[in-house]
């Protein structure tokens, strides 16, 4: 493979692995935000412990009982958490991906 053509290939690999971590970094906004609107979520469910709740299902709102609301907030947030720690690390990896791919391109 001639240097120009071996160039042409590391640069395609550069941007794949740029558009990754763009996508990975998306991801993790998304899951930050929905993470906070659960954890206010939570934090309003733990101040007022009386009252009807009610969760938003489509364009409605159907009553909810408090401590299974409660509880499907609380298995959310840790399935998003642990979400959020893999896309930590996938973001890592491809980090560390991109500047070898760099390097080796600087090499040329």
């Amino acid at each position: 493979m001639s240097e120009q053509e071996d160039a042409q290939e590391k640069m395609m690999e550069l941007q794949q692995v740029q558009s990754q971590m763009q996508q990975v970094t998306v991801q993790k906004e998304e899951t930050s935000s929905e993470i906070n609107g659960i954890e206010k979520s939570l934090d309003e469910l733990e101040k007022e412990e009386s009252g009807a709740v009610y969760r938003s299902i489509g364009n409605i709102l159907v009553e909810r009982d408090r401590d299974d609301l409660q509880d499907e907030l609380e298995d959310r947030l840790e399935d998003l958490e642990v979400r959020q720690k893999g896309l930590e690390r996938k973001e890592e990896k491809l980090q560390e991906k991109f500047k070898e791919i760099q390097e080796s391109f600087s090499a040329l």
